[in-house]
Formats: C-alpha cells, sequence, structure tokens
C-alpha cells in the first residue's frame, strides 16, 4: 500500500482493524485529498504522520480506541476542511492551534455515543476557534468542556450547526451567539447555563432546532421564539421557565417537536400548535399547564408523541384523539381529567396508553379493541365502572393492563386468555365478582398478577402453578373458598392470600368451616368413616403390589433406559443414562422457570449435575450439538444431554453457590460486599461477550438475569440458560414467541419483538442496577409496581443538585458497610448507558468489558452510608 504514492482517497473505514495506525505507510502518499478510517479499533496516539499529507481535505479517524492529545501539527494541514475525531479516547486541551485551519469547514472533536471512556478535554472551548472564518458545522458534544462559551463564537457567519450539549460549561447564553446569522441547529443541552433566552435570538430567522434542556436557565420563554419563521423542534424541558408558552408557537405551521418538560410553566396550552399539520412531538409533561386539552389536538393528524402528565389539565378528552392515525404514546396520568372516554376509538398505531390518577368515570367503550397495536394500557385510580370490556383481550400486542382502583364490577371476561402476551395485569381494588377463568392458565408469559381487594369467589385455579414466568401473584381480600394449590409456582413465596377467611392451608388437614360437622350431617361422617377404613381392609393387596413393584424396579428401569438417548460434550464426566434417571425426584429440584424444572443430581463418582428437564422439541438436537462446543470460562458447561419422544433433558456443570439473584435477595446479600459485586459483574459481562462476538452466528441470550448469572465454589460467574436462545441471523429478524423476563426487557424488544445484541445489553444494564441498589427488577411501590430502571431515573431525578455521586448516594445498597465511591459510579454510569431507551445508544457487550476491566484512576476512598 505504500506505494500506491498517487492515491487520492483511502477508505478503510468499518473494517475492524487494530493496533497502532501505521502512519509510516501513508508517508509517501503525498497526493492522499480523503483518508477515511472510521469505526475500527486502532489503538495509541494519533498519528503525527497524516501531517505531512499537504492536499488532505478530509479525514476522518473518529469512533476507535485512540488516547493522547490531538497532534498540535494537525494545524499544519492547511487543505484540511473536514476533520472528525469523535469518540475516541482523546484527552488534554482542544488545541488553540487548530484555528490556523482557514478552510476548515466541519470540525467534529465530540461524541456521538456519550459513554463514560470517551473524548475528555481539559478546560473549554478556546476562543480562537471564532477565526475560523469558514467553518459550518462545531460538534464538541459530550467531552467534558468547562468554562463559559466563548463571545468570539459569534464571528463565525457561515456557521450552521453548533451542538456543544452535554459538557460542563457554565455562565449566560452569550448574546453575541445571535451574529451567527445563518445558524440552523443550536443545541446547548444539558450544561450548567444560568440566565435567560437571550433577546437578541430573535435575529435567528434560520433557525430550525433550539435545544437548552437540562441547564438552569429561568425566566419567562420570549414570544419571539413563535415567531420564528422556520422553527421545527423547540426542547428546553428540564429548566425553571415559568409564565406560560407563547401563544404564537405553531403559527410559523412549520413547528413538529415542543419539549418543554420539567419546569414550572404555566396557563393554557396554545391552540395553534399544530396549525402547520407537521407537528409530531407534544411533550408538556411536569408542569403547572391548567384548563382542557385544545380540542385542535384531536384533528392533529401528525401527532406520535403526547405527553401531558403531572400538570393540573381538567376537563374530557378531546373526540378524536384516539383516532390519530399516527400516535404511538398517549400519557394524560397524573391530572384532574374528568367525563367519559371518547367512543370513538381507531388509533392503529397506539402502542402506549396511560391515564392513570385522573377522575376520568363512565364505561370504557368497546372500540377500544381496534386500538390492534396497543402494548400497555394504563387506566387506574379512575372511576371507571361498568364491566370489563372483552374486546381488550383481543389486543394481542398488549402486555401491560392496570385497571386498578376503580368501580368495575362484573366477572372477568373468560377472553382474558386470548391475551396471550400480557406479562403484567392488575385488577385489583374494583368490584369484580365471579370466579377466575379457568383459561387463565394460558397466560403463558405472565409474570405479575394482582385481583386484591374485589369481590371474587370460588377456588383459586390449579392452572396457576403451571404458570411458570409468575413473580408475583395477589389474591389477597377476596371471598376464595377451598384448598390454596400447591406445587409448581406455589413452592416459592410469591403468592398473597391473606383476607380469604374460607381458604384452606395446604399444611391444614381440612377446613376450619367443616372442622365442627352438624348433627344433620351423620351420612358425611359414615363417609369420612368408611374412607378411613377402607386402606385397612386393602393393607394386604397394597403390600403385595409393593413387592412387585420393587421387584421389577429393575426391569421397568431397563426398558424406560431404553427410550433414551444420551449424547455427552465432555468425555471426562461419567454420565449414564439410569443415574441421571435416577435423580429426576422430587426432593431433587432445585429450581423452576419458564424453561423448565431443574434437578440437582450426584453421580456414582460423586460429579454434581445440574439437570434441565424441557419439553421436547423437535430440531432442537442440532443446536444443542453446536452449543455443546461452546467453552468459555464464564459460560456454564453443557455436559451433554438427553432425550427421548417426549423430553429434553440438558446436563450442565452444577453450581454450589446458587444464582446472583437468590445471593442478592435472599438474608445473606448484605454480606454481599461491593469488591465481589464488581468482579461478579466483570465476570458475566465477559460470558455475555464471548455468545455476542465470538460464537458464529452469534447468539442472543435474551433472558440476561442476576438468577440466570450463576456461581461456582469460588464464586466465579457463569451465564446460564443460553442454550435456550435463538440464533441470531440478521438485523430484521423476529421473534415467533416472546422471552425474557418482566423488568430486564427492552422498550423495543417487547414493542416488536425485533431482536440484536443490545436486548441483552439492556438486561445486563439491569443486573448492573440490582449490584448497584440490591433491588430487584421489579419495585414495589404504594400506589404501583415499576420496573427497577423507572425507580432509578425518577429517584435520582428529584435529587436537587443532581450528580453521578449524590445520585448512586440516594440509590445505593444500605446493606453495604462501606464501598469506593468511585467504583460504584463507574458501575452506575455504566448501567445507564446499558439501559438507554433507545438501542443505538447502548454500547456493545465488547465496550462493557471494555469499561468494566478500566475502572477510573482515583483513589479507591471508602463511602460508609
Amino acid at each position: 500500500m505504500a506505494n500506491l504514492t498517487s492515491l487520492k482517497l483511502l477508505n478503510i473505514s468499518n473494517s475492524d482493524l487494530n493496533g497502532s495506525f501505521p502512519g509510516e505507510i501513508i508517508l509517501r502518499m503525498t497526493e492522499l485529498e480523503v483518508l477515511d478510517a472510521y469505526n475500527n479499533d486502532f489503538l495509541g496516539t494519533l498519528p503525527l504522520e497524516i501531517a505531512s499529507l499537504k492536499k488532505l481535505r478530509y479525514l476522518h479517524l473518529g469512533d476507535s480506541f485512540f488516547t493522547g492529545e490531538i497532534p498540535g501539527n494537525y494545524s499544519n494541514i492547511h487543505s484540511l476542511e473536514y476533520l472528525a475525531l469523535n469518540d475516541n479516547f482523546l484527552a488534554g486541551k482542544v488545541p488553540a492551534s487548530l484555528a490556523g485551519l482557514k478552510n476548515l469547514k466541519k470540525l467534529y472533536v465530540g461524541n456521538v455515543r456519550i459513554s463514560i471512556n470517551c473524548n475528555k478535554f481539559d478546560g473549554g472551548i478556546p476562543p480562537e476557534l471564532g477565526m475560523l472564518e469558514s467553518l459550518q458545522v462545531l460538534d464538541m458534544v459530550g467531552c467534558k468542556l468547562s468554562g463559559t462559551i466563548p463571545t468570539t463564537l459569534g464571528f463565525l457567519k457561515n456557521l450552521h450547526t453548533l451542538h456543544i450539549s452535554n459538557n460542563s460549561l457554565s455562565g449566560n447564553i452569550p448574546p453575541e451567539l445571535s451574529d451567527m446569522v445563518n445558524l440552523m441547529s443550536l443545541d446547548l443541552s444539558v450544561n450548567k447555563l444560568t440566565a435567560e433566552i437571550p433577546e437578541s435570538f430573535s435575529k435567528l430567522k434560520n433557525l430550525k432546532l433550539l435545544q437548552l434542556v437540562g441547564n438552569n436557565l429561568y425566566g419567562q420563554i420570549p414570544n419571539f421564539i413563535g415567531d420564528l419563521p422556520h422553527l421545527e423542534a423547540f426542547d428546553v424541558g428540564g429548566n425553571n421557565f415559568t409564565f406560560a408558552l407563547p401563544e404564537s408557537l405553531g403559527r410559523n405551521e412549520r413547528l413538529t417537536s415542543l419539549k418543554v418538560s420539567g419546569n414550572h410553566l404555566t396557563g393554557l396550552i396554545p391552540r395553534d400548535l399544530c396549525k402547520g399539520g407537521r407537528l409530531r412531538e407534544l411533550i408538556l409533561k411536569e408542569n403547572h399547564f391548567f384548563g382542557p386539552i385544545p380540542e385542535e389536538l384531536g384533528r392533529c393528524k401528525s401527532l406520535v408523541d403526547i405527553l401531558l402528565m403531572k400538570n393540573t389539565l381538567n376537563g374530557t378528552i378531546p373526540p378524536g384523539i384516539f383516532s390519530l392515525p399516527d400516535v404511538n404514546v398517549i400519557n394524560f396520568n397524573d391530572n384532574h381529567l374528568s367525563g367519559e372516554l371518547p367512543m370513538q376509538m381507531s388509533a392503529a398505531s397506539l402502542e402506549f396508553l396511560t391515564l392513570t390518577r385522573n377522575q376520568i368515570s363512565g364505561k370504557i367503550p368497546s372500540t377500544i379493541g381496534t386500538l390492534k397495536n396497543l402494548q400497555k394500557l394504563e387506566l387506574a385510580m379512575n372511576r371507571f365502572s361498568g364491566q370489563v370490556p372483552k374486546e381488550i383481550f383481543s389486543l394481542q400486542s398488549l402486555y401491560i393492563l392496570n385497571m386498578s382502583t376503580n368501580k368495575f364490577g362484573g366477572e372477568i371476561p373468560a377472553a382474558i386468555s386470548d391475551c396471550s402476551s400480557l406479562t403484567s395485569l392488575d385488577f385489583s381494588q374494583n368490584s369484580l365478582v365471579g370466579e377466575i377463568p379457568r383459561g387463565i392458565g394460558k397466560l403463558k408469559v405472565i409474570e405479575f398478577l394482582n385481583f386484591s381487594r374485589n369481590k371474587l369467589t370460588g377456588p383459586i385455579p390449579v392452572e396457576f402453578i403451571y404458570m411458570a414466568n409468575l413473580t408475583i401473584l395477589d389474591l389477597s381480600y377476596n371471598n376464595f373458598t377451598g384448598r390454596i394449590p400447591t406445587g409448581g409456582q406455589f413452592l416459592s413465596d410469591i403468592a398473597s392470600f391473606e383476607g380469604n377467611p374460607h381458604l384452606c392451608s395446604p399444611r391444614n388437614v381440612s377446613c376450619s368451616s367443616y372442622n365442627h360437622p352438624r348433627p344433620r350431617d351423620h351420612k358425611v361422617i359414615i363417609a369420612g368413616l368408611t374412607g378411613a377404613l377402607l386402606p385397612l381392609l386393602l393393607m394386604p393387596l397394597l403390600i403385595h403390589v409393593l413387592i412387585w413393584v420393587y421387584r421389577n424396579r429393575k426391569i421397568r428401569m431397563i426398558e424406560r433406559c431404553g427410550s433414551w438417548k444420551l449424547t455427552v460434550f465432555q468425555v471426562q464426566h461419567d454420565l449414564k443414562i439410569e443415574d441421571v434417571l435416577q435423580c429426576l425426584n422430587a426432593e431433587n429440584i432445585i429450581g423452576r422457570g419458564g424453561a423448565g424444572v431443574v434437578y440437582r443430581g450426584t453421580m456414582p463418582n460423586g460429579d454434581d449435575v445440574a439437570i434441565k428437564r424441557l419439553k421436547r422439541d423437535h430440531g432442537f438436537s442440532a443446536e444443542i450439538k453446536t452449543l455443546g462446543q461452546i467453552k468459555h470460562r464464564n459460560i456454564v458447561r453443557l455436559l451433554g444431554y438427553m432425550s427421548n419422544k417426549d423430553t429434553n433433558l440438558l446436563l450442565y456443570e452444577y453450581m454450589p453457590n446458587g444464582s446472583l439473584g437468590q445471593l442478592l435477595q435472599g438474608s445473606n446479600g448484605g454480606h454481599l460486599e461491593w469488591e465481589m459485586r464488581y468482579k461478579i459483574a466483570v465476570e458475566a459481562a465477559k460470558g455475555l461477550c464471548y455468545l455476542h462476538n465470538d460464537c458464529v452466528p452469534l447468539i442472543i441470550h435474551r433472558d440476561v438475569k442476576s438468577y440466570n448469572i450463576l456461581l461456582d465454589s469460588n464464586f466465579e460467574a457463569h451465564i446460564a440458560d443460553f442454550g435456550l436462545a435463538k440464533y441470531f441471523q440478521g438485523p430484521t429478524d423476529c421473534m415467533s414467541s416472546f422471552a425474557g423476563t418482566f423488568g430486564y426487557i427492552a422498550l423495543e424488544y417487547g414493542r416488536t419483538m425485533k431482536v440484536d445484541e443490545k436486548i441483552d445489553v439492556y438486561s445486563f444494564g439491569v443486573v448492573l442496577l440490582e449490584l448497584v441498589t440490591g433491588r430487584k427488577p421489579v419495585v414495589e411501590l404504594v400506589e404501583e409496581v415499576v420496573n427497577l430502571v423507572s425507580w432509578v431515573r425518577k429517584t435520582t431525578s428529584q435529587i436537587p443538585q443532581p450528580s453521578t455521586a449524590s445520585s448512586v448516594l440516594t440509590v445505593v445498597d444500605s446493606r453495604l458497610n462501606g464501598f469506593p465511591l468511585a467504583s460504584v459510579e463507574h458501575v452506575f454510569k455504566i448501567a445507564k448507558m446499558c439501559v438507554e431507551n433507545h438501542s443505538s445508544a447502548r454500547p456493545t457487550m465488547r465496550e462493557v468489558v471494555y469499561f468494566l476491566t478500566n475502572p477510573p484512576c482515583s483513589a479507591p476512598g471508602m463511602t460508609n452510608l
């Protein structure tokens, strides 16, 4: 390649190249004009040799692992028009000498993916950059810049994009920025800026995007904002703005996005927001808006997201709002809305509908069954009445349904069994009567089920035993009768039955209502005595049968073994069919879950194995043979498998210290010190990284959780149940059956069931939050049950002066006696990256491993709560 002296364009982007950049190769490429090395794995410092390329116009070295400072001699490439060094690990100061690049039009030194390890520069924005008269784009996002915004940036008359968000810039917004008359996109979000929006910004007539979210700005939103002729997106959420929104907002007929959440705004919602018919995002949540929701919004066919929660809005919901063709999310919770729901419902794209904590009354229209893509329906804490419409259960995508704390009556519709995607169902605190439909057993993926505080009667359906994913079951304060089922999910403490006086505990011989028979019940007594004496009369026959069973046991075992086939992957383990089958007894059960029943088996040579019993799945054997070849120290080894026409048995190495979930949530969870938690996080990340990057084809786990991270005798972590994941073939693959566990499921997987590695990254982020907080993936609050991610976000958002340290100290596991704050902060930051709502913003597992194995260098001072 070094001999290509006349080469003008060299594109080695997206090539998985690693090691040091071979700078010596390009020394002889004196004619080179374009060098694109974007998205590789280069290490070391930026190549100094590039400065010798005097004709270079385009240089992209972004998204690698370059370290050190930006070389000062890059300012000698006077022909350079495009310079991108984003998303590396650069440090030091941004060189003021870059101001010598007089032809530079685009400069990217920030981070597209804001992560823990990224470009982190000392100091602030060099004022000298204001001398780059040709500059059109300046992107310095998320690279730890401090100080104030230089007023000299106002000299950049050709600049159309200024993005300096996610830094630590302070002070006011310089009025001089309004001199950038060609500016179209200005993003100053997530800094420490104070004061008001400058009135001089009224001169920015070309402005399309203005984002100031997450600062300490205050005052009134200027009226001229509504008069900017080209304004399309306005986001000032998370500040301290007061007074009303400008009435003129939207009258330019170009507005597509309005986000002002988390301020102290008041007044009415302007009526002309959708005048141009382009408004897609309306995010006004967490303010003090009052009055009715404008009827015009019910005719705004472009709307996609409408978030008006946590205001003081009143009146009725406008007709037409549930029939908007493109609306995806509607959230009106925590207002004072009243009246009945509009009868008209036909929003084909609506996925999330939340109306919790209002004063809405009346019946639920049967037309709700037309919302075919609805995934989440929350109507709790209102005044709804009538029967639960059976049409709700025709919604095949619905996975969360909360209708608690209303006045619903009648019986639970039998059609509930048709809603097969449900993972969370809450009918508590209503007036429902009758029995629980037996068809409820068809809800195979249900995890949270609450029927408490109703008037339900009859027996508790035995079908609950077979609902393998059920985590929380609350049937308290009803009128159930009979015996509580035993076995299956009832072996663990998942259920609540208090307040049902006619229920029998499994330990009781008989129900209390039958303990004192009346005289007229003599026929029952006689029948009971006959039943008691009959076994005595039959005893000789029973003894004879037992002897026959004993004599024929070996014969039957031989016949039984003959129908099984054993395949062994680890030859050093002496596994035999009859030894495995002998272990399939109830007393050997050590776990149950969606994947099957798990037994502990001890072989004649003393080796312990874990035996997972699954129903027969034809075609599974071929996959298992491949999985049996997977070897990694942080993945549970598959020793072999057995199968017959009905059943598969997977034979794993036994992990004597159980799972991380058991350890964290058990009585000894407080004894799991931070050093051990960090070690487990690193090891589990390495195992998951192996599945994603070193298996061909790569393996998506789809059910990463703390209970699938097992610990050996040395407390080394191993990823389990990977053998039940499906192989991933491409970015558009869609699974035919839902997998995962409530609390760990990424938003996009819940919506579309499309999978890639990032759904595992999200789940692993939840595991990291479990390690930090010590809490379960599902957190039970006074009024609701929320997932851990939502709880952390809500809890930390209420901190007066938020920082990573204050956030950690607010949510950290109180059982930790002492911990290195910097280390916990590090894991907390990684966890927040992993649980980003947008999958593209999450790191890969390879990056997670890199982050965890390269902790911050600050002194590990111990912190106590």
